[in-house]
């Protein structure tokens, strides 16, 4: 405890010393270079710029790789494992594989001893470069594995025949010695195949990956036609919005009818007054009488012409309203492009279903690859139940292969299925909307035409 400025401190901070690893050949860093630089670790990790949250750092069970394919930018931090503390509460108990073999080799050199010093000679020198086997299998694996050791069970086994011909048996000691090495031999080769595993997974993991980024880039081009054609109907609203116009045009012509009624009303006054002032010119009285006629018979033709024209404007009121045109026998054809849009509508509905089960799909792959990525990390740490479950391994592994195989076989086949359907249901949304404008051009043409025809017998009511 010290003291600083007078008052007592009851805590102080300790921290891990930053350390600069080299990179190996394929820029990456091995795991005894970590192991050296930190021991006890178990794990590395890091995080991006402005997230908490925690990344690991990727291991093909030799090495650690760079994420996203380069190391700058970035700050890493190692995650210490636990078993230091238990290896200290517990001085007798080997806490990992190194300080077990050198535990065994400890054993081994006490056991030559005592054969020496009975006269036996044993050569003990396989025992050195097993363990320089075993200390550089990671950095050059292909030079190692070509190197042959000595068999020590070989030597054994000569020794228990020498003592078997001379009428004696092994002795505790060397029978111990003997199961010893058996069980040395057996864990490196469970190692070597787990880790020839661990890289096998680890490689069908990579190519996952690279699909997954090729199916998020078809969604992408997916959403961009969905736009598109959400900007082609926008257009179509914009039509409809014009027919629109011509409706309330047509209402206001209906209007301007209704004062020309009221026109004639003031002309049949006028005719009245007119006979009154013709009774007193009797020169002119058969002239005016004929002309009134006249205009009479002219005034009932225009009168039944106008309930004609009122009639067809009650019938066709509905349609027009519906639809905003006035041309009568068009209006099956636009009442049937009203209910092609409204299917159009429903198909784009469907369409944004799919798509959003598509990115459901997409979360279960990444849910998926990351429940592998910790099922991986848990291999790492389960040696010891691989040693008891060897006989199960092969079995085991080969199952989830196939099932891993099979779940694949059937995404892809899903997501070949959504695309497909996509790209129909596309190309027949655009035939549809070609053929929608082609029939709301039809039918502007024909509401300018009907406006002119209905503009003409208002100017024959002008002259009256």
């Amino acid at each position: 405890m010290s003291s600083i400025t007078g008052l007592q401190v009851k805590s102080l901070r300790i921290g891990v010393e930053p350390v600069e690893v080299e990179f190996d050949e394929d820029a990456g860093i091995l795991w005894t270079s970590l192991q050296t630089a930190f021991p006890g670790c178990s794990g590395m990790y890091y995080r991006e710029t402005g997230d908490p949250c925690k990344k690991s750092v990727r291991f093909d069970g030799k090495k650690f790789m760079a994420p996203g394919g380069a190391w700058n930018d970035r700050e890493y931090y190692v995650t210490l494992s636990q078993r230091c503390h238990a290896a200290t509460g517990n001085p007798g108990h080997t806490a990992s594989y190194s300080e077990a073999t050198k535990q065994f080799e400890k054993s081994v050199q006490a056991v030559q001893k005592m054969m020496m010093v009975s006269g036996m000679k044993i050569d003990m020198s396989h025992l050195t470069k097993k363990r320089q086997h075993t200390s550089s299998r990671d950095t050059a694996s292909s030079t190692s594995s070509s190197t042959v050791t000595p068999d020590p069970i070989q030597a054994i086994e000569e020794r228990s025949q020498m003592l078997k011909n001379a009428g004696r048996d092994l002795s505790p000691l060397e029978q111990q010695f003997l199961d010893l090495c058996r069980i040395s031999t057996a864990k490196d080769q469970i190692i070597d195949s787990n880790r020839q595993e661990i890289s096998k997974l680890n490689e069908s993991l990579r190519n996952l990956e690279k699909r997954l980024k090729e199916n998020e880039a078809s969604l992408k081009e997916s959403n961009g036609l969905v736009e598109c054609k959400q900007q082609e109907l926008d257009m179509v609203s914009e039509a409809l919005k014009k027919l629109e116009e011509s409706r309330h045009t047509i209402s206001e012509l209906s209007q301007k009818s209704g004062n020309l009624e009221d026109n004639v009303t003031e002309l049949e006054l006028k005719l009245v007054n007119l006979e009154e002032e013709n009774q007193g010119l009797k020169a002119n009285l058969e002239t005016s009488h004929n002309r009134i006629k006249e205009m009479s018979e002219t005034i009932s033709m225009l009168t039944s012409s106008k309930e004609i024209l009122a009639k067809e404007l009650d019938q066709l009121r509905p349609f027009a309203e519906a639809a905003g045109i006035e041309d009568y026998e068009n209006v099956p054809t636009f009442i049937h492009a009203i209910h092609e849009n409204k299917e159009l509508h429903k198909m784009n509905e469907r369409m944004r279903v799919e798509t959003e089960e598509s990115k459901e799909n997409n979360k279960q792959m990444v849910s998926i690859h990351s429940e592998v990525f910790e099922e991986n990390a848990k291999l790492r740490n389960r040696n010891e139940d691989l040693e008891r479950r060897f006989a199960h391994v092969d079995e085991e592994l080969t199952c989830v292969n196939e099932n891993w195989a099979k779940e694949l076989k059937e995404k892809q086949q899903d997501w070949d299925k959504v695309k497909y359907a996509a790209e129909s249901e596309v190309l027949s949304l655009r035939e549809q909307l070609v053929h929608l404008q082609s029939i709301l051009e039809s039918a502007t043409r024909e509401a300018a035409e009907n406006a002119r025809r209905s503009a003409d017998p208002l100017l024959e009511y002008s002259l009256f």
